[in-house]
């Protein structure tokens, strides 16, 4: 009794140690940093699931998965002050850290070597995550659940019984449904680390091929793909409707077409598009990405230029076709692609230890540091599983090391031959990699002091330990808190044009504003975007970006209707019959808009654009212009 009371005890001193970590951790950003939404897309995210965008809490938010999106907007319903939405990405990020922080004591063995560990994570938190926990973008923390899941699994402690191995297992399964209900892509991306380490994992058991072993991790894993299709299949019931299903075809074409396939020139393929009724009016809108615009912007006529592009693909124009998988780049090209950033990688290495950060060419990116962590993870790996032992254990090394090269090369191949090398689908895939490689080096070092008896190995592991902490520190303090800040400034720079446009809209309520989306996006690289916990406004708003992933969807007709408009055309063109106000089109300030004029002109109508209003800044800076679209007289 006296034991097992001694050992409760012990587990629950680690839990708060663990918790009262993470609640510093928070504290620390919450007074050194504001919460960020990093783009539109969070923005776009949290006014659906809020109401601000039709009026109504909305569980249809398009790019989350129903089940998690339903709960969200119910949250707003109850309690509408609370911004659940940037709450819930943050109690994952920080479920996360707290998780491993958990795991982290547990492996400790004593007091010292726990607030050690403690000490290391911190460090590497703020030194490679520290903008994804601050500036937060709903793939990222997918990939951060991802992240934390393939820790746990990695460093889970070995146990027989499958019922208390599934047990010990529900977290980093937990893990993985929240990943999938939050970008669905971005865990199927990143689902081959989870399969290496489980496979890491079954490798580690002292005998592999039994049948408790096989019934262990196959019942993980299915349990893992059973829980991501009950809740895809919730998602397909939800979207069942025949507006929704005819949407869902629609955005993705939509995608298929701006974010794999870009589209064909005009002139050059100009009977396909009249063959299909797309004038050059309309292409333009698909061009500056105002098709909201043009109601003859359909399914039908996306889907027919995406089949289009893979035709000429297969007769060797345009795009090219790999077996069958067409792509904007080639293999050939990606594989040289992988080649360069290789380079770069190694060039940024030499150049961060001659100049140091800040100096030189050195440019202290998400990506750039996690692809230095995770250089050095490899070779301090290499070092600690392949080059210090001997027997099983290299040969465990070696094949962990090849797969996750396979792994990890194919990844980086595959988006170099689609084109979407992005830091929001970067960053993801490198930190599940750093961490997937810090597993494989717990794990190892563990093992290490529990079978190797040797003086040398055990000073070798202590200085590996201590060479680890010593990177954390030289990672966190290489400029990353200043390079953040000089974003923060951005930012701030780009807050006070964007807020000063919604100010603008809640004041004229009575109308309703089109905004051209080159001019909704950001001002000098920093995206328009909105603090998460501060001036937390989700009332309806009266403005809609003029395409976009969520135009043309049944939201945007409820939208457009709420307002007494039958779509966005007919609402600029004329003053609204219902009394309840007029249309406007909005751009940045100086903005050229003769498209506009040309679209309508090809429908007929003959129309002028008068600048009505201009919105300025208090420092009475002309950021946006207020366009009023009538007939000529």
């Amino acid at each position: 009794m006296t034991d097992g009371h001694t050992r409760r005890k012990t587990r629950a001193g680690k839990v708060c140690g663990a918790l009262i970590f993470t609640l510093l951790l928070v504290l620390f950003l919450a007074v050194k940093f504001d919460f960020y939404y990093d783009l539109n897309d969070d923005t776009m995210i949290k006014d659906i699931l809020s109401g601000a965008y039709t009026g109504t809490p909305s569980g249809y938010c398009i790019q989350m998965l129903y089940p998690l999106s339903w709960v969200l907007a119910l949250l707003y319903r109850a309690i509408p002050a609370v911004p659940w939405y940037g709450l819930f990405l943050c109690v994952c990020q920080f479920g996360v850290i707290f998780a491993v922080a958990v795991r982290l004591m547990n492996h400790a063995k004593s007091l010292r070597i726990g607030l050690f560990a403690l000490v290391a994570q911190g460090l590497l938190v703020t030194g490679l995550f520290l903008r994804e926990l601050v500036i937060i973008q709903y793939s990222v923390t997918s990939g951060i659940c991802m992240a934390g899941a393939v820790f746990l699994f990695v460093t889970a402690p070995r146990v027989g019984k499958v019922s208390l191995f599934f047990r010990k297992n529900l977290l980093p399964l937990l893990f993985v449904i929240v990943a999938f209900m939050i970008r669905t892509e971005v865990c199927m991306m990143l689902f081959p680390f989870l399969l290496l380490a489980g496979l890491a994992k079954w490798g580690s058991e002292e005998k592999i091929f039994t049948g408790t072993n096989i019934r262990k991790y196959c019942l993980l894993i299915g349990a893992a793909l059973l829980g991501m299709m009950i809740v895809y299949s919730v998602n397909l019931l939800a979207y069942r409707d025949s507006e929704w299903d005819n949407f869902l075809k629609f955005f993705q074409a939509r995608t298929m077409l701006y974010d794999f396939y870009g589209l064909p020139d005009y002139d050059t393929n100009k009977s396909f598009f009249e063959s299909i009724g797309l004038s050059q009016e309309s292409y333009t809108l698909l061009e500056n990405y105002n098709f909201a615009l043009d109601d003859s912007i359909d399914t039908w006529s996306l889907e027919a230029i995406v089949e289009y592009q893979e035709l000429l693909a297969k007769e060797g124009y345009g795009l090219h076709d790999t077996f069958g998988f067409v792509s904007k780049n080639s293999l050939k090209e990606a594989v040289w692609m992988y080649r360069n950033q290789i380079q770069k990688d190694v060039w940024f290495i030499v150049s961060l230890l001659r100049h140091g950060i800040g100096k030189g060419n050195v440019e202290w990116s998400s990506p750039a540091r996690l692809r230095f962590a995770v250089a050095v993870a490899y070779m301090v790996y290499i070092f600690i599983g392949i080059i210090a032992v001997k027997g099983r254990k290299k040969a465990d090394a070696i094949w962990k090391i090849m797969l996750l090269v396979v792994i990890r090369s194919s990844l980086w191949l595959y988006l170099y031959m689609v084109d979407r090398v992005v830091d929001r689908v970067a960053v993801p895939l490198l930190m599940v990699e750093f961490v997937t490689l810090l597993g494989f080096v717990i794990e190892s070092a563990q093992r290490f002091s529990e079978t190797q008896k040797e003086n040398t190995l055990k000073k070798s592991t202590i200085a590996i330990w201590y060479g680890i902490l010593a990177l954390c520190i030289v990672v966190a303090l290489m400029g990353n808190i200043h390079v953040l800040e000089t974003e923060y400034e951005k930012r701030t720079q780009a807050d006070a044009r964007w807020n000063v446009l919604m100010e603008y809209c809640r004041e004229h309520r009575i109308n309703y504003y089109v905004i051209d989306v080159h001019s909704s996006t950001s001002y000098a690289n920093a995206p328009y975007s909105e603090k998460i916990f501060e001036n937390v406004n989700d009332s309806y708003k009266n403005f809609d970006i003029c395409g976009g992933w969520a135009a043309k969807s049944p939201l945007t007709k409820k939208k457009l209707e709420r307002m007494g408009f039958r779509d966005v055309q007919s609402g600029l063109y004329s003053k609204n019959k219902t009394g309840k106000g007029s249309a406007f089109f909005v751009t940045a300030s100086g903005k050229e808009i003769e498209w506009l004029v040309a679209y309508y002109k090809k429908r007929g109508l003959n129309v002028e654009t008068v600048c009505v209003d201009q919105i300025q800044t208090k420092e009475l800076e002309t950021v946006f212009d207020v366009y009023r679209v009538q007939p000529i007289p």
